[in-house]
This record gives structure tokens, sequence and C-alpha cells, in this order.
């Protein structure tokens, strides 16, 4: 290798970690309070209920606040989205919704398969710093792939609900995290960022931020109750007792 080509790649290297710290920064009051979601990305006449953000419904799924702080005990900082009866074991009927423009930044089999996968959209931005919704669970449209363009509404994909042991489930999963370098993924509640034009939608069905967030003093005053260890399903997961998180569901209003 050259001397030329050495001082090329050195001046790379130190120039891309110079990049990367210098984007390590804190989250931002004006990125904390991003009004990013200007789609719904449900419909909610196909829904029946979603779970309380900081519910005991599923599994502990925490990460870092946007202050880099980790809430205290197990909890779920995610909305598990509990479709119509009607919908049960299909693949192919409840859609989801790009609820901006952007583009799909991650494919995750998620332990599932081609139409199992958790899927990453990211604001159109060439920032390193970036919010992502994440559905969980979704069947993708095969016409799009890691790096696709979407526009705001644009169907991505259909809720897979034929999943566990009898291949048929009432569910699928939303959350919202910020990412940064040198930094895990930090996670915030979804409605702290939907434009008021969705956030009209959910309280046109008698659901509003309020309703929804179980405040984080709230669910430190009253711990989530949790299975022996490897009891309610594989991996490293902390699960809670069905009968916990189905106190923590909130129904839509009847249309």
């Amino acid at each position: 290798m050259s001397y030329w080509v050495k001082i090329t790649l050195v001046a790379l290297t130190v120039s891309f970690i110079g990049m990367t710290v210098g984007f390590s920064y804190p989250v931002t009051k004006e990125e904390m309070e991003r009004k990013f979601i200007v789609e719904n990305p449900l419909n909610l006449s196909q829904i029946d209920a979603l779970s309380q953000y900081r519910s005991c419904a599923g599994h502990d799924f925490r990460g870092p606040s946007l202050t880099g702080k980790t809430e205290l005990s197990p909890r779920s900082l995610k909305h598990y989205v509990k479709v119509k009866q009607k919908f049960r074991g299909t693949i192919n009927q409840v859609n989801a919704f790009a609820p901006f423009d952007g583009e799909i930044s991650v494919i995750d089999e998620d332990l599932g398969g081609p139409t199992d996968q958790q899927i990453w959209l990211t604001p159109s931005s060439k920032s390193p710093r970036q919010w992502q919704f994440v559905f969980f669970h979704i069947n993708l449209d095969p016409a799009l792939h890691k790096g696709s363009k979407v526009v705001a509404g644009q169907k991505i994909g259909t809720a897979n609900l034929a999943r566990g042991p009898e291949g048929s489930t009432d569910n699928f999963d939303i959350a919202v995290k910020f990412t940064r370098p040198l930094h895990r993924p930090a996670i915030d509640a979804p409605m702290h960022h939907m434009s008021s034009g969705v956030l009209a939608e959910y309280e046109q069905y008698g659901l509003n931020a309020e309703k929804l967030i179980i405040p984080e003093k709230v669910r430190d005053a009253n711990d989530c109750p949790v299975l022996p260890k490897g009891e309610g399903g594989d991996g490293p997961d902390i699960y809670f007792p069905p009968e916990a998180g189905a106190k923590e569901y909130l129904f839509l209003r009847a249309q």
C-alpha cells in the first residue's frame, strides 16, 4: 500500500470518527418535541383496542428515554394493537401505513420469517440522528425492501395475525425510537410525536395521550408482575402474566 493511500485511509477514518462523535450529542428540545407522525399508521376502524404506554402487556420492552435514563422496572414502552375479532388469523387484512415521507431503514426477521417482520421507517433526512417508527409482526409489501422510499399514508404491508401455537392472534405492535451515534436507541411515546390532525383521529374514538400513557411515577409505584424466567415466551425477555396486561388496554369508542 502506497504512502498516499495510507494517508488517505487515515484521513477518512479520522473524519468518520469525528463525524460520529460530533453527532452523538444529547437529544435536543426540538428533537424531543418533533411532530413527525403526520398520517395515521393504523386504520382505526379495524382496531378494537390499544395497550397503554408503560403497560404490563406482553413482555418487558424498555430502553433509554430521550434524556438517557432507563426506567426502573419491567414495563412495555410500546403499544399492542388489538384488532377486531374477524381479523384474527389473517396476514393480509389489517393495514399498516407509512406515517410520514421517508424510507424503510430496517427489515428484521424478528424470529419470524418473510411474512412476520419488524419494519423500521425513517423520515426523509440524511442526518445520522433519526426518529424511527417501528412496526412489529408485519407482512411487508413484496414490492418494498430496505431503502425503499415511502410517502405518508402509503400502505406498506399488513399485520401478521397468524402467529402463536394456534396460528391465530389478535394483536401486533408499534413503537417509536430515536437513534444517534454511540448510543442505544431511545424510546418515547408515539402520541408525543403525532400531528394535531392524527391526534384528532384518535380523539374521535375516545383516545388521547392522557389516557394512553401511564405516567412514569404511577408505573414506578405499581410494578408489573412478571412470570418466572422461561415462562411466557422464547428468548431472554421478561414476560408478564396475560391477566396483568388485559387490564391495561383501552378500547376504542364505536363509530
